[in-house]
């Protein structure tokens, strides 16, 4: 009930962005009083707020303004909404709401908000918020999601960088620059094992180089770190550019996974189940075909899944999948296959070169470019021993 409410809350403040969005906003021409700041949202427990949250708000009292520009928002009304997120090619949105708006979200999901004050003079801050009214023209408010290198956190740095004229320097000595993308993902999803092991599916190679400093900024609990240590120009030297961060909603934090090894847990057991069916094979003749029908045609729609992210979408981040060689589309033609007599030479022939590539990728598996999932390991265990008793059964 409580997933109700919050869709129910989320989707009314969502239309109320884009009804907000639909009006232009007024001119405005910033006090002494105003304040720029960075708004950094903490985690959240459903799946789309796993990573954080950030935005800019924009505050002035007396004239009447407490504005957040926000660049995570969508229009769930767009017929190809679906579609468009699947192929890499959802066009994400800028949106304007009052701050009381924002933060309502944030009450109910009791996630916490923490506010870092930019240190900039008058003609700054009438700057930035003359260039996000410019990025909030209709025909420049969209733009395509990139979830590494274009999202709701990387605007809002470009934008900073790019708006203020005094020059930024960053100071990246808290950031870990040994890190991959891959790396810096992982913290956000511990809790989440099953979360987690689909992301590690989906990735490909590409998310296993070195992060450079500037990018880690694509997750906005990084971004608040850069940000914090960043400085800026001043007659008398550089100073800092940010207040120090400050707790406008306090949350609570999120619950600890009661299993974080499920799914290291679940495949294992298949593998037990994989060993005991191949002994009743072996020992009283029985074939379990259904057995390897589920295994082969379930890892083989995964292989449709990872080779549809990978050729059929604009995901770069997801092109170039080492899971490819052992959840490919094949496997789910091998299993439909599997009982016709005429073909039998044929299946044989490839169950006999996949129980052969199943083990080479079991010995290495920790040498390959591409971090491979662990609890996948007995599952390929598992696809290597029937493999490996299909061609001697089939003979």
């Amino acid at each position: 009930m409580r997933r109700v409410h919050l869709f129910i809350l989320i989707l009314g403040l969502l239309l109320q962005a884009n009804l907000e969005g639909n009006a232009q906003l007024p001119d405005v021409v910033l006090t002494e009083d105003a304040t720029v700041s960075l708004l950094t949202c903490s985690q959240g427990e459903e799946l789309y707020s796993i990573f954080g949250h950030s935005a800019i708000r924009i505050s002035d009292p007396k004239v009447g303004v407490d504005w957040v520009f926000n660049y995570g928002t969508f229009d769930f009304s767009d017929p190809n909404f679906y579609p468009n997120f699947v192929k890499g090619k959802l066009n994400y949105i800028l949106s304007v709401s009052t701050y009381r708006n924002f933060e309502q979200t944030y009450i109910f999901e009791e996630r916490y908000i923490y506010e870092q004050v930019l240190n900039l003079n008058q003609h700054e801050k009438q700057l930035l918020l003359d260039s996000l009214k410019v990025n909030y023209l209709p025909e420049n408010r969209y733009y395509l999601y990139d979830f590494l290198f274009d999202n709701c956190a990387t605007r809002i740095r470009d934008i900073f960088v790019e708006a203020i004229p005094r020059n930024i320097t960053f100071d990246y000595s808290k950031l870990d620059e040994t890190k991959s993308f891959r790396d810096l993902l992982m913290p956000n999803v511990k809790e989440k094992p099953w979360a987690k092991l689909g992301i590690n599916l989906l990735l490909g190679v590409s998310a296993d180089r070195p992060a450079r400093p500037w990018e880690h900024m694509f997750l906005p609990e990084h971004m608040l770190t850069a940000f914090a240590y960043a400085t800026i120009e001043t007659e008398n030297g550089d100073n800092p550019l940010m207040q120090e961060p400050t707790v406008l909603l306090e949350g609570r934090e999120l619950p600890k996974s009661k299993f974080r090894n499920a799914p290291f847990f679940v495949f294992s057991m298949i593998l037990l189940l994989a060993a005991l069916v191949t002994f009743i094979n072996l020992k009283k003749g029985r074939n379990f075909y259904w057995f390897d029908r589920v295994i082969f045609g379930l890892v083989g729609l995964l292989g449709v899944v990872i080779a549809f992210q990978w050729f059929g979408s604009d995901h770069a981040v997801m092109a170039n999948n080492y899971n490819l060689i052992w959840a490919h589309p094949l496997h789910l033609m091998a299993a439909a296959l599997l009982t016709i007599s005429r073909l039998k030479g044929l299946i044989r022939y490839y169950f006999g070169v996949n129980a052969v590539l199943m083990l080479l990728l079991l010995v290495l598996w920790f040498v390959v470019p591409q971090t491979l999932p662990f609890p996948m390991f007995p599952l390929v265990a598992a696809m290597a021993l029937r493999s490996a008793v299909l061609y001697k059964r089939l003979a």
